[in-house]
C-alpha cells in the first residue's frame, strides 16, 4: 500500500499498483492492459513513504527539495495533488469539444519562455522559481498549470509549482515543538502525581507499622500486666484459702470433740438405764425381794446438769480473719508496683502558686520548692492567701483527667500533701477533712501518718517515704499517695465528690528543734520499666 497517483487527471489515492491500474482502466487514463514501463515510472522517497508518480520521469529541481523537510511534507503532499487535480479539470474545460489527448502529463522544469507567460516579471534565468517568496502573507503551496496549443500538434500540459512559504515551515516547527513542550508538561504533570502517590503510598506504609508495633508494644505490656494482676489475685485468694482452712479447722475439732462426748455420754446413759431397768424386772418378778440400788448406778453424778459444750470460737476466728486481711493488704500492695508503671503518663508539670502561700514560706523561683522561712515576710494579703496555716497551692487546675505528680519529702519529721478544691476556705483555722474540700495525708511527729479523714485514720508504714507520688482521677473520684521508693501504697480516699476544680496542695510544716529544715520538693517523673 503507498500513494498513488495518475499521471493523467491528477487521481490519488492510498492504494496499491493494482487499484491505480484499475483506476486507470474504469476512467480511460491508458490503454486497457497496458503497463506504464518502469522507467517512466517515479518514485519519491526523500520526503514520504512510497509514493508512486505514475508517468514520464519527474524533474525536481534542488530548491523544491529542499522545501520538503520532514515537518511540511504533509501540507505540501496535500497542497500539491489538491491544486494539481483542479487545475487539471480546470484546464481540460477550457479545450471546448476537442476531446483531451490521453497522454501522460508531463511535469517539466519551468522553461523561461513558460516563465514570462504564466509571470511576465521574471526577467532572470538564472534564478530558480522555486525560491520561497519574501512575502509574509503567502502561506500555501500553489500550483499552476499552463496549456501550451500549436498548430502541428497539441503540446502536454506543463504543471508549475510555486514552493511552500517560510511561514508554513516556521508554524509547522512551532506547532512540532508546542506538542513536544505538551508532552513534557504532561509527563512532568504525570511524574509529579506520581511521586505524590508514592510519597502518599510510603507515608501510610510507615503509619501501618508504627501501628502494628505500638499495637504489639502495647499487647506484650498488657500482658505482662495481666500476669502480674493475676498472680497478686492468686497469692490473695491463697492467703483467703488458708484463713479459710484455719478459720474452719477449729470448728471440725470441736465438731470431732463434740461427737467423742455425746458417744461418752450415751453410753454412759445408757448404762445407768439398763441397769434400772434390770432392777424393775427384778422386783416385779419378787415382790417380797429386798431392793437395793443396782451395783454400778454413779449416785455423785449430776445427770441434770450433765450438758455438750456448744460454745463456739470466736476469738481464734476472730484472730484468723485479721491475720488474713493484714496478709491481704501486703499481697494488694504489690499492684502499686503496676499502678507506678502505668501512672507516670499522667504526669503533670506542676508548680506552686506564690499568690496563695502563707506569709511564712519561701518558695523558690521557679516554684518548684518550699519550706517554712522562720519569720513572717512582707507579702501582698491576696483574698486566696493562706493566713493561718503554712500552706500553698499548686497553679494547676485538674479538671476531668487523670494526673500525677511526684513530691520529694526527704528526711521531713512533718509535711501535708494531697489536693484542696478550687474554691475551699484557706482562712483561719481550717479542718482539713473532704467535707471542707481537702483531700490530705500528714506525716507528723517524725513517725506517725495519717489520712485526714473524718475521723483520722491512722497509716502503718513498714518504711518511711522519701518521695511520695501523688495520683488524682477526676472522673472517678479517686486520690491515691504511694511510696516510690518502694513501690507500695499508702493510702487512697476514694468516692470522692470534688464538684469543683482541683488544686495541688502541700504543707512543709513549721521548723522545730532544728529539724524539719529540708524543702518539699516537686521532682520530675520518670518511666519506669
Amino acid at each position: 500500500m503507498s500513494l498513488q497517483v495518475c499521471g493523467c487527471c491528477g487521481w490519488s489515492k492510498v492504494t496499491s499498483y493494482h487499484g491505480l491500474r484499475t483506476h486507470q482502466g474504469k476512467m480511460g487514463c491508458t490503454p486497457k492492459g497496458m503497463r506504464i514501463p518502469e522507467s517512466e515510472q517515479f518514485r519519491v522517497n526523500s520526503y514520504s513513504p512510497k509514493f508512486t508518480f505514475i508517468g514520464p520521469p519527474i524533474k525536481i529541481e534542488e530548491p523544491f527539495r529542499d522545501v520538503f523537510t520532514p515537518s511540511v511534507r504533509p501540507a505540501v503532499e496535500r497542497n500539491m495533488w489538491t491544486s494539481l487535480r483542479e487545475e487539471s479539470h480546470k484546464d481540460i474545460g477550457l479545450i471546448n469539444s476537442t476531446p483531451f489527448r490521453k497522454e501522460p502529463l508531463t511535469v517539466l522544469s519551468l522553461s523561461q519562455s513558460l516563465s514570462s507567460q504564466v509571470n511576465p516579471a521574471v526577467t532572470n534565468t538564472n534564478k530558480s522559481l522555486f525560491e520561497t517568496p519574501q512575502q509574509s502573507h503567502q502561506t500555501a503551496t500553489k500550483a499552476r498549470r499552463a496549456l501550451d496549443f500549436s498548430i502541428a500538434a497539441p503540446q502536454v500540459p506543463q504543471l508549475v509549482f510555486d514552493p511552500p512559504t517560510t511561514t508554513v515551515q516556521e508554524a509547522a516547527v512551532r506547532q512540532n515543538e508546542e506538542e513536544k513542550e505538551a508532552e513534557k508538561r504532561i509527563k512532568a504533570r504525570k511524574d509529579r502525581i506520581r511521586a505524590d502517590l508514592l510519597q502518599k503510598i510510603q507515608m501510610r506504609e510507615q503509619k501501618v507499622a508504627e501501628v502494628r508495633s505500638s499495637a504489639k508494644a502495647c499487647k506484650g505490656s498488657l500482658d505482662a500486666e495481666w500476669v502480674e494482676i493475676n498472680n497478686v489475685f492468686s497469692e490473695v485468694m491463697r492467703v483467703v484459702e488458708d484463713a479459710r482452712q484455719k478459720a474452719l479447722r477449729p470448728l471440725e475439732e470441736r465438731r470431732d470433740r463434740v461427737k467423742r462426748e455425746e458417744q461418752d455420754l450415751l453410753q454412759k446413759l445408757q448404762k445407768e438405764i439398763n441397769k434400772l431397768k434390770w432392777t424393775i424386772d427384778e422386783l416385779d418378778k419378787n415382790p417380797d425381794l429386798q431392793v437395793s440400788p443396782p451395783a454400778g448406778l454413779d449416785e455423785s453424778q449430776d445427770w441434770k446438769k450433765v450438758t455438750v459444750d456448744s460454745s463456739f470460737s470466736l476469738g481464734s476466728l476472730k484472730t484468723e480473719t485479721s491475720n488474713m486481711m493484714e496478709r491481704i493488704l501486703q499481697k494488694l500492695d504489690k499492684l502499686s508496683s503496676v499502678d507506678l508503671k502505668r501512672i507516670p503518663t499522667f504526669a503533670v508539670d506542676v508548680k506552686l502558686d506564690p499568690t496563695t502561700a502563707h506569709q511564712c514560706l519561701v518558695l523558690s523561683p521557679d516554684g518548684k520548692k518550699v519550706r517554712d522561712g522562720g519569720q513572717t515576710q512582707r507579702v501582698p494579703d491576696a483574698p486566696g492567701r493562706f493566713d493561718m496555716f503554712g500552706s500553698v497551692l499548686g497553679l494547676n487546675r485538674l479538671t476531668f483527667r487523670k494526673s500525677y505528680w511526684e513530691v520529694e519529702v526527704g528526711n521531713k519529721t512533718g509535711w501535708d500533701l494531697g489536693v484542696a478544691r478550687r474554691n475551699a476556705n484557706r482562712k483561719g483555722k481550717l479542718s482539713l477533712t473532704p467535707d471542707n474540700g481537702y483531700w490530705v495525708t500528714v506525716h507528723y511527729e517524725d513517725e506517725k501518718y495519717a489520712a485526714l479523714t473524718a475521723p483520722a485514720v491512722s497509716l502503718s508504714l513498714t518504711a518511711k517515704p522519701q518521695k511520695v507520688g501523688v495520683f488524682v482521677d477526676y472522673e472517678e473520684g479517686l486520690v491515691s499517695f504511694y511510696d516510690v521508693k518502694t513501690q507500695t501504697h499508702i493510702y487512697s480516699f476514694t468516692k470522692c465528690s470534688f464538684n469543683d476544680e482541683l488544686l495541688p496542695y502541700f504543707s512543709p510544716h513549721l521548723k522545730a528543734n532544728g529539724k524539719n529544715l529540708d524543702p518539699l520538693i516537686i521532682s520530675d517523673v520518670m518511666k519506669r520499666k
